[in-house]
């Protein structure tokens, strides 16, 4: 039972052991089976807050207020300043581990002033003893001098700050060099373990929740960075299973959350499925896929394009296997998302001959999407899905029309007959609902 509910249930309580509706040894025992609810403090998500941005703060200060005099220093004083940071981050960080190791607010503040400070100190002391390197030696030192930070302070916002570096790095050479962007993939492992420790120790936290997100965008970036390179269109196969990965791996992992802020997998997961869908509805995406694709026939060593199938491979297995596994235990919602994948390589074969099929079979799967979600969110009164399921279907009309040449008159009219059918169904649902209390 979720926190909501299990909240509610002990509300009524006492006033159902009041109307004898169930004894006092009933309800002692319905607490017994249950627990006791988890309520967040919100005081320690206050300070938490107040602490990260505080760090920030005192960090972006520092580095402005030592850039603005920084000509005017001698070389020994730039020296002495730009190493100085450092070891007041490292001294604090030291004190929280020893004074404050269960303060998560001390520990995350801490962290990101330690990290900025890196940062700050690796610039100003290449700049000053003329250091060579550019900005891809500059990004990646940083980010491995702070990863042990991660886990020496169990801090998420700091893998976070990880995870935007990595994704920045891989970046910088998705045009001249994707080969070296594949490294992406075995930087992201050095913070997986956290994170995969905070989904389990800290679900419900909000650093848990931004730490999702990051890594979500993350892994779209760094794979639309380093994979598929190597063969035109290869970002269709791609993206369709790693959004699908998500959906259902958020399903998993984070099904006893009720918002969806605090799962973002399945969140960002399903409006992927769902917006890349659409897109390859159009007649154009698939028509001149090869020439929009065409900045990924880039020359790779060989490794590079070794590693870059076998990860796309492991990435399209992973999907496939999630796919399996919702089939087994038939839950038809999860299995419909989860097949997106199988139409994208069908779509990608079938335009190899010809185009004209494989904006049919998007048009086709969405339309199948909504109604499902419209008929499946009336018979279990859910007015999200229906809403969800209505809004899918609203949008795949609009887009129909105007990609065609249907007079305005007819494309306003259906647009108010949408808008009376999302009238109609909310206020029947809500009164079914009234009606069931």
């Amino acid at each position: 039972m979720n926190k909501k509910a299990l909240q509610w249930l002990y509300q009524e309580l006492p006033d159902l052991v009041n109307k004898g509706v169930v004894s006092s040894e009933t309800a002692k025992k319905i607490k017994e089976h249950y627990g006791q609810v988890k309520v967040q403090d919100k005081r320690w998500m206050f300070l938490i807050i107040c602490g990260v941005i505080g760090a920030l703060l005192i960090g972006l200060g520092i580095i402005m207020l030592i850039a603005h005099n920084w000509d005017m220093l001698s070389r020994a004083t730039r020296a002495f300043l730009s190493i100085l940071p450092l070891v007041a981050g490292q001294l604090l960080a030291i004190w929280v581990m020893l004074k404050k190791p269960n303060s998560d607010a001390f520990k995350e503040g801490s962290a990101i002033f330690l990290s900025l400070m890196v940062g700050a100190s690796i610039a100003l002391i290449s700049q000053t003893y003329n250091i060579s390197g550019d900005t891809q030696d500059f990004i990646l030192t940083w980010m491995l001098l702070i990863a042990p930070l991660i886990y020496l302070m169990q801090a998420s916002i700091p893998a976070a700050i990880y995870l935007i570096g990595i994704t920045c790095w891989a970046g910088s050479f998705w045009w001249n060099d994707p080969g070296k962007a594949l490294f992406y993939w075995p930087l992201l492992f050095v913070a997986l373990p956290h994170f995969i420790w905070s989904l389990k120790i800290k679900t419900y936290s909000l650093r848990s929740t931004i730490l999702s997100f990051v890594m979500v965008v993350s892994i779209c970036y760094g794979a639309a960075f380093s994979l598929g390179k190597n063969w035109p269109g290869g970002w269709i196969i791609i993206n369709s299973s790693i959004f699908t990965i998500f959906y259902l791996l958020g399903n998993l992992s984070l099904n006893k959350i009720t918002t969806n802020w605090q799962r973002p997998l399945r969140f960002i997961g399903g409006a992927g499925i769902v917006v890349l869908a659409l897109i390859f509805t159009f007649n154009d995406m698939w028509r001149y896929l090869s020439s929009v694709s065409e900045y990924s026939r880039v020359k790779n060593p060989s490794s590079a394009v070794f590693f870059d199938y076998i990860i796309t491979t492991g990435i399209i297995s992973g999907a496939i296997i999630l796919l399996l596994d919702a089939y087994r235990k038939k839950d038809t919602l999860k299995t419909m998302l989860g097949v997106f994948p199988i139409l994208a390589i069908l779509g990608y074969a079938i335009n190899l001959n010809t185009g004209i099929l494989s904006p049919l079979i998007f048009n086709l799967y969405l339309f199948a999407l909504s109604l499902f979600c419209i008929i499946n969110g009336v018979h279990d009164n859910k007015l999200g899905r229906v809403n969800i399921g209505m809004l899918i279907l609203a949008v795949l009309i609009i887009v129909r029309f105007f990609d065609s040449d249907i007079s305005f008159i007819v494309k306003g009219l259906v647009f108010i007959f949408i808008g009376i059918g999302f009238l109609a169904t909310n206020a029947v649902l809500v009164r079914r609902r009234g009606g069931s209390k």
